[in-house]
């Protein structure tokens, strides 16, 4: 009796029509936070996948660039520590999709908490 192998690329090609399309172009969004102070803070938001992240990062600037089938309205939170309550700061968000700008938003620091709750864009 001879037996026969199958191969992984064998059973890709029994379902030909289950196969994700090469041809789609990916949309590239970028999710950046600038803050005019060095801090440290949280990031959320939800991957390609639709799973929810909630990052670390610490410093002046964040980014994270994500790739995407499918339009979808994709939105951020970030919460920042202002430890040494500097006064008169700006947090801005941006979303960049496909090299273009389509949102900004930038929000006041006044600097008279140690924890600046949650801003959101989108």
């Amino acid at each position: 009796m001879a037996s026969r192998t199958i191969s992984v690329k064998d059973i890709y090609n029994l379902f030909p029509n289950n196969r994700i399309m090469d041809t789609l172009p990916l949309i590239k969004v970028e999710l950046i936070v600038e803050i005019s102070f060095e801090t440290f803070g949280q990031v959320q938001y939800k991957d390609e996948n639709g799973r929810p992240w909630i990052k670390e990062f610490r410093g002046e600037k964040w980014a994270k660039e994500l790739l995407m089938k499918d339009k979808r309205d994709i939105g951020f939170s970030v919460f920042i520590n202002n430890q040494f309550q500097q006064r008169y700061q700006v947090l801005t968000l941006k979303k960049i999709v496909n090299d273009e700008l389509v949102d900004q938003k930038a929000f006041p620091i006044e600097g008279d908490k140690l924890f600046e709750g949650w801003f959101k864009l989108g």
